[in-house]
C-alpha cells in the first residue's frame, strides 16, 4: 500500500534522529511511506514546516520523539500540526512516545503550574476534549 494511495500518512520531525528511525518501523510494520516534510529552523530560530505533499483528506500522523530541547520540539510539533490543519488533513494524531513535562504534574507548592494538562490542552481540539491524566 502506497501512502498517496491510501487514506494514511505518516510525518516525522527531525528534533532527535531516534524520531526518524521510529518513523521508519512504524511506516514498515504499515506498510507505508514517509511522507515528505521538511522541517528547518531559520538563523533566528524560527521553526518553519513545508508539507510537501496533498494530505487533504487523509489521516496524518506525526511522530516526535523528545530532544534536550523541550521546547523546541514542541513547536515543531505544534507547527507541524498546524501545517496538516491549514492542509485540510481529516485527522491529525501526535505521537509522543514520552510525554514532555509529565514529571511536573503535581503540585509541589502553592503557586506552581501544572503544565501536563495546559500542554494537553494546547494541542487538543478543543479545552473540553482534553482529558487529565491522572499517573497511577
Amino acid at each position: 500500500m502506497n501512502h498517496t494511495k491510501g487514506g494514511l500518512v505518516i510525518f516525522t520531525a527531525n528534533s532527535h534522529p531516534s524520531s526518524r528511525e521510529l518513523g521508519k518501523r512504524i511506516a514498515e510494520r504499515l506498510g507505508v511511506e514517509i511522507g515528505k516534510v521538511q522541517v528547518y529552523q531559520e538563523a533566528n530560530r524560527e521553526t518553519r514546516v513545508q508539507i510537501q505533499e496533498s494530505v487533504r483528506g487523509k489521516d496524518v500522523f506525526v511522530i516526535q520523539t523528545v530532544s534536550k530541547d523541550v521546547n523546541t520540539t514542541i513547536m515543531e510539533m505544534l507547527i507541524t500540526v498546524y501545517a496538516c490543519r491549514t492542509s485540510c488533513a481529516r485527522s491529525i494524531t501526535g505521537v509522543l512516545p514520552y510525554f514532555p513535562y509529565s514529571k511536573q504534574c503535581k503540585m509541589r507548592k502553592r503557586g506552581s503550574i501544572i503544565p501536563d494538562y495546559r500542554n494537553a490542552v494546547i494541542v487538543a481540539k478543543s479545552p473540553s476534549s482534553a482529558k487529565r491524566y491522572r499517573p497511577g
